[in-house]
């Protein structure tokens, strides 16, 4: 049994998504559209408060907005479907995509075939970048 609970996924196969699945992406020479397909998935899942030792005795068991006050980690899991990689999709610190793929949070094919998924864990620091850097997007559009 999983300790994590999905907050946000992105996904067509139906169940808790609260969007359509992300574009595909088709490389970094393919000008993303609209119209472009999609597939794959993204989630967000947090660790709730009593699915963890460090946490469960505390005493400040609610946020401000009345939700469980979640443990300081994130998974984001990122899938793509088979074949919706293209041919120059080498991560930017230049390992191959199969890099690591024994680790059991890196690059791992999907059931049957389905393709391949990254699933990382990111803590407080991050994820406050990831919001200042998502926020700062946002504002600009």
């Amino acid at each position: 049994m999983s300790i994590f609970a999905t907050r946000l996924l992105f996904a067509d196969d139906g169940g808790l998504e609260t969007a359509p699945a992300p574009r595909i992406y088709r490389g970094s020479h393919v000008n993303p559209a609209a119209d472009d397909p999609r597939g794959g998935w993204l989630e967000l899942a947090e660790i709730p408060d009593h699915c963890h030792p460090d946490v469960r005795f505390r005493d400040d068991p609610k946020s401000a907005g009345g939700r469980p006050v979640p443990v300081e980690y994130l998974r984001l899991g990122l899938g793509r479907p088979a074949g919706g990689a293209p041919e120059d999709d080498t991560p930017r610190d230049g390992r191959s995509d199969d890099a690591g793929s024994d680790d059991a949070g890196s690059d791992q094919g999907g059931p049957d075939g389905a393709g391949a998924q990254t699933t990382v864990i990111l803590d407080r620091t991050q994820v406050e970048l990831l919001h200042a850097a998502l926020t700062e997007w946002l504002a600009a559009r």
